[in-house]
């Protein structure tokens, strides 16, 4: 589809491409999203996936219904984000359209990523450090053709670092102005009603688990499985080799 196919009553919908590691934070980064931006998508096979319906029952529609809000006088934008434009969880590719890119320090990732496989997809781990060497390299190799997209187009590149975005709703102001549109929602409000607490269900959780960045240090048993997979430096991504 050419770009003035995309259409939405009278406003022409604004095009950006996402990429993702798993566990990197994309669903908080998406609820923020929501309360941004009007977003619009196409009927695609991940809506009514099972795994899709599951991880909705976790969050709080109430929280949900406050992020799809507008203030008096935004004006309706429609923003389509295509979160698969290389498949699910594919490597960053040079594309036509703008580009955004979530990347988290590597070690809180991995950690999350093993205990979503195992605890909520049923995965069988029996070498833990050969899995964390394996992911570890797909992460590395992930976020690498992430920063060639960015060198080489960086102003159709945007890289957001999850613990950036964290700690700052300047993070999404400058998201919106990268996109070109107006929020239909202030940055400032939307960074602090998508707090994890607030936009889940309490109880337990097995995929919101809340964006923890220093639960992987507390586990003695992994920080040992850490060093003996050799996961390598990852300064060249702005993250130190270990704590």
């Amino acid at each position: 589809m050419t770009p003035d196919g995309y259409y939405f009553g009278s406003r022409l919908a604004k095009r950006c491409d996402y990429y993702a590691f798993p566990r990197t934070g994309s669903h908080y980064l998406w609820a923020c999203l929501t309360g941004l931006l009007d977003l619009v998508f196409y009927p695609n096979e991940f809506v009514d996936a099972p795994e899709t319906k599951q991880r909705a029952e976790e969050l709080d529609p109430h929280a949900f219904y406050v992020l799809r809000l507008r203030e008096d006088g935004v004006p309706f934008q429609p923003v389509y984000i295509n979160a698969a434009p290389a498949g699910l969880h594919g490597k960053p590719t040079a594309g036509q359209w703008p580009t955004i890119i979530l990347i988290r320090n590597p070690h809180p990732t991995i950690y999350s990523f093993y205990h979503t496989s195992i605890e909520r997809w049923g995965a069988s781990v029996p070498d833990r450090v050969a899995w964390m060497r394996t992911a570890y390299e797909q992460y590395r190799q992930f976020y690498a053709a992430g920063l060639a997209l960015a060198e080489k187009s960086p102003e159709q590149t945007r890289i957001i670092r999850f613990e950036e975005l964290k700690a700052s709703p300047d993070v999404l102001a400058r998201l919106v102005e990268f996109i070109g549109v107006q929020p239909k929602l202030t940055p400032q409000f939307v960074h602090w009603w998508a707090e994890f607490d607030r936009i889940a269900r309490p109880g337990p959780r097995s995929f919101y688990r809340g964006g923890n960045n220093t639960r992987w240090l507390e586990d003695a048993a992994w920080q040992a499985d850490v060093k003996r997979a050799l996961p390598g430096d990852f300064s060249a991504f702005g993250y130190p080799e270990q704590p």
